[in-house]
Order: structure tokens, then C-alpha cells, then sequence
């Protein structure tokens, strides 16, 4: 009786042992698994939030299919008066801003711009530059789209520059003016 006993206890011992074993490796492999899952909904969480972020772009239609495109439509909205519309040709982050500097800018001096504008040398495929000169009358408050500001400038001419941005879907944004 002292053997089958001590069987039965080895047996109970053995069962105990694989039961760890097991619940040991449940624990791991469902942790490994949790830990899985937690990074599927992150990605998927920050695809959502990049997506929600990307969504007014995506949207955006107003612009040319060059600078030049945009700028001729930009200009176009400032001579019928529209204000809001010509902003919509800025990039998003920057509608605000040039909302306000578009009430005090000389329609005149831009077209200007545009007659006399030097393409630069872009380090980028979405992105052209072009030089302008301004001449600035004493007086004359400019806006100071480093500072977001109107400043005054001592008069003289300037050189400016007008940045364009080419958004994923193809249109021209004006991005610095």
C-alpha cells in the first residue's frame, strides 16, 4: 500500500507540475498575444488620427494645377472682392493669417509680383519659390509672416519671396507671400 501510495502522490505531482507548466505558458502566450493585439490597435488608432489629420488636405480643392495656376486664381478672387475665397488658396495652417493681411495688400503690387517674379532653385518637388521685389512707401505697414505681424519697414525696395506647396492630390497651395 506505501508504493501505491507513493504512485499516486507522483502521478498528482506530475499532473500539478504540467498544470504550472501549462498555466505558466497560458500566461506568456496570451501576454505575447495581448501585447500583439495593443500594437494592431495603436497603428490602427494612429492611421485614424493621421487620416483625420490629412482629411481638410484631401478635401482642399481649391488651387491650380501650377503656381502659376493658383496664383492667377488667387488673384482673381482679390480683384472680385472675395476674401475668404482668395485665402482658400493658402495652405490650411496659413488661411487665417492671410485672411486678415489680405484686407491691407495692394492688389496692384501683386500683380506686379507676378509680372517680375524669379523662379529659385527648390530643394523640393512639392515646393517652388519665386523672388519679387517691393517697394515700400514711408509709412507703409507690411505684413510679417515670420512674426505674423504688420511692421513697419523703412522705405525702399525689398526683395519677397512667395512659396508654393504642392498637396499629395496635385493642386498648388500658396505657403509664404
Amino acid at each position: 500500500m506505501g508504493k501505491l501510495f507513493n504512485q499516486k502522490i507522483l502521478k498528482i505531482f506530475i499532473v500539478v507540475v504540467i498544470f504550472i507548466i501549462i498555466a505558466v505558458l497560458g500566461y506568456f502566450i496570451g501576454g505575447i498575444t495581448k501585447y500583439y493585439i495593443d500594437i494592431q490597435k495603436a497603428d490602427k488608432s494612429v492611421e485614424r488620427f493621421q487620416g483625420s489629420l490629412e482629411e481638410p488636405y484631401k478635401k482642399d480643392i481649391y488651387g491650380g494645377k501650377t503656381p502659376e495656376e493658383t496664383w492667377a486664381m488667387f488673384l482673381d478672387a482679390l480683384k472680385k472682392g472675395d476674401i475668404e475665397l482668395a485665402s482658400k488658396y493658402f495652405v490650411v495652417e496659413k488661411r487665417e493669417i492671410y485672411q486678415e493681411e489680405l484686407k491691407n495688400r495692394s492688389i496692384a503690387q501683386l500683380e506686379k509680383a507676378r509680372k517680375t517674379w524669379q523662379k529659385g532653385n527648390s530643394e523640393s518637388d512639392n515646393e517652388e519659390f519665386y523672388t519679387y521685389d517691393v517697394i515700400i512707401v514711408p509709412g507703409e505697414k507690411i505684413f510679417d509672416p515670420l512674426t505674423n505681424t504688420f511692421k513697419k519697414f523703412p522705405s525702399g525696395t525689398y526683395k519677397n519671396e512667395i512659396i508654393f506647396v504642392q498637396y499629395p492630390s496635385g493642386i498648388w497651395k500658396i505657403g509664404i507671400l
